[in-house]
């Protein structure tokens, strides 16, 4: 921020950082920063996007974090916005070490258009994160798995089993997901 002098009344006048991983890195590293300012920036405007898609290779987990976040609400508003990015956040989803912006990317991946090989590494992903210490990590990984299951019925087989095993996890938010989850899937057409 930087004072500016206008007819004698002092105001305040936000300068943005030149690229989205700068504005990312600002604020209190408990928040989200811009994130929820530069999903709508980015929706907007596809140059930004590609600067908020780079921004998941930034060496800063922080920025990695609210990055993440910040596409996933941008494909909560519009769910095709990321197709064009699935090769960038599937190699980003496979070498992220901070667990808040695996939380993020895991739910990233239940919602991507995926095909082949893509659709191949992002189950891999999913399922390899069911198997994480994080509850909060599996729980969405499990939820993303349900929702590619919804979008290819031949995943059921496979995907009821361990939302059942769920229902016994020692974290509560599994547990919780698991029922909502298999009440979804049970109602699916395929399964009744």
């Amino acid at each position: 921020m930087i004072a500016a002098r206008r007819s004698g009344v002092r105001q305040r006048e936000t300068i943005p950082c030149a690229s989205a991983a700068g504005r990312l890195a600002k604020g209190p590293a408990a928040g989200l920063g811009a994130a929820n300012a530069i999903a709508r920036e980015s929706l907007a405007d596809g140059a930004k996007l590609n600067e908020l898609v780079e921004a998941l290779a930034d060496a800063r987990g922080l920025v990695r974090h609210r990055a993440a976040n910040a596409l996933k609400k941008m494909q909560r508003e519009d769910p095709v916005v990321l197709e064009p990015f699935t090769k960038q956040i599937l190699d980003a989803a496979a070498k992220e070490q901070d667990l808040r912006a695996r939380w993020n990317l895991v739910e990233v991946l239940g919602h991507l258009p995926l095909k082949g090989r893509n659709r191949a590494l992002a189950l891999e992903l999913l399922f390899e994160a069911m198997r994480d210490e994080s509850a909060i990590l599996r729980a969405n990984a499990m939820q993303s798995l349900a929702d590619q299951a919804i979008l290819d019925p031949k995943l059921l087989p496979r995907m009821l089993p361990i939302v059942r095993a769920a229902l016994e996890d020692p974290g509560a938010a599994m547990r919780a997901r698991a029922r909502r989850l298999l009440r979804s899937l049970q109602r699916l057409p395929s399964q009744r």
